[in-house]
């Protein structure tokens, strides 16, 4: 159903983009963190509460994207962009409602999560979490539209849009806090303005006649019930499983944040890597969506069994690169951290132990997942992910450190995880049940 090159025109986009928002989001903690201490404290605190409607937005829209997918699979172009309208209220309408809400109860808020923290730093929290409140419409927005975009294989388009996003957002930072010294309100008003950019540049094409899947007119943005809760039928489950997951792991990181100093300092760094190594396989996530989508919506049962496992296969390639990749300059790169020699050494047997993990465990704990949620079996994958996060990694990394063996049982407790996934998802696979599941 997708020839080689329409792979390569999907996935490959979608593998710069991930590597450039991170490049550049790194860029960017690194220009915040020239702002003085308590304004760093600020943001950093912020950024835990934003950090949940990054991934929240992306969830949400994996229902109008799996919707949409298997509307176009199916040839039904009218009912895809209707999805279109619902997918555009329902994230509207949702980051509108957590923006009046925040704003209303903005300083209960900041005191109910971070307490009593020294007033200058709670001063630039406030500044800070007032202008991302802002944005929220406008990121809910974007996603909207690298959703659409994505589900139709024209992943170059958010892409380019990301990027210049972000770019932007590196150019209103050197502006707004070295030019006029704004620090906190400078590194918000640039994020604003690069999500207003993302959102308008989105919108702007969804609006175009020649969009095959845009919003043609007012009829296309009224409320349906019938469509609205098809995207929600796999918008929520997607929604709670990312909630849970990064509610999980700030649990994790509150248990790391009782080791020794090392042990933290290697363990921040190892995530860095991590997010590196898993830079393509993230893109390939993306991408299961719209391929697995359209083979179901075209009744193709066969090519959506084929592509899971293509799409499997390639994780396992690119993860043996970039793991291996890593592991094999491990030294130079971990000197670029200026590490102690203890935890230069607690940092390349976390790195070993990973290597070992990764390429043999992760694509069937994760891979297989996103194929599964195209299908519309987000309940299954719900209950697999919780079961994993909560008995696997949490429970287990509790255990594991009260029985002193400090933070290489954090990362053991991974396998855990990982091999709880792997018992619900690859038996879920291999039985076709998920096949079996009706979307649209």
């Amino acid at each position: 159903m997708f020839s080689r090159k329409d792979l390569r025109r999907l996935l490959v986009p979608l593998m710069i983009e991930q590597a450039l928002a991170m490049t550049i989001g790194m860029a960017d903690t690194v220009m915040v963190a020239s702002c003085s201490e308590a304004a760093v404290s600020g943001v950093s605190l912020i950024d835990s509460v934003n950090a949940v409607f990054l991934w929240l937005f992306p969830a949400l829209a994996t229902g109008g994207g799996v919707v949409l997918a298997q509307y176009i699979g199916r040839g039904e172009e009218e009912n895809a962009r209707r999805s279109v309208g619902q997918l555009c209220l329902l994230l509207v309408g949702f980051s509108l409602m957590i923006s009046v809400l925040f704003m209303l109860f903005r300083d209960e808020l900041l005191v109910l999560l971070f307490g009593q923290i020294e007033p200058q730093v709670m001063a630039y929290a406030r500044t800070y979490f007032t202008i991302s409140i802002i944005s929220y419409p406008f990121l809910a927005l974007y996603n909207v539209g690298a959703s659409v975009f994505r589900a139709v294989g024209n992943s170059k388009l958010s892409m380019t849009v990301s990027t210049a996003a972000n770019i932007l957002n590196l150019i209103g930072n050197a502006i707004l806090i070295y030019g006029f010294g704004l620090e906190v309100l400078g590194a918000g008003l640039a994020t604003l303005a690069s999500r207003i950019l993302g959102a308008v540049i989105m919108m702007y094409k969804l609006l175009r006649p020649d969009c095959q899947v845009g919003i043609r007119s007012l009829r296309d943005l009224r409320f349906q019930k019938e469509m609205f809760g098809r995207i929600l039928h796999i918008g929520i489950p997607s929604g709670l499983e990312s909630a849970a997951f990064n509610i999980g792991k700030l649990l994790v990181a509150s248990l790391v944040s009782t080791l020794v100093t090392s042990a933290i300092t290697a363990n921040a760094v190892m995530n860095t890597l991590q997010s590196i190594i898993l830079i393509p396989t993230s893109a390939i996530h993306l991408a299961a969506v719209p391929i697995v989508g359209q083979c179901l919506g075209a009744g193709k049962t066969e090519d959506a069994k084929y592509y899971t496992r293509w799409l499997v296969g390639l994780a396992y390639i690119c993860l043996f690169i970039t793991a291996g990749g890593t592991l094999l300059f491990a030294n130079p790169i971990l000197s670029l951290f200026k590490l102690t020699p203890e935890t230069t050494q607690i940092a390349l047997q976390l790195l070993r132990f990973y290597f070992c993990i990764v390429v043999t465990l992760y694509p069937l704990a994760f891979t297989i997942t996103p194929c599964l949620r195209a299908a519309g079996d987000v309940r299954f994958c719900l209950i697999g992910a919780m079961t994993g996060m909560w008995l696997g990694r949490i429970l287990c990394s509790h255990l594991f450190v009260s029985f002193g063996w400090g933070i290489m049982g954090v990362w053991i407790a991974i396998v855990a995880d990982w091999l709880i996934r792997i018992a619900f998802y690859l038996p879920r696979y291999l039985s076709g049940r998920w096949l079996k599941k009706k979307v649209i």
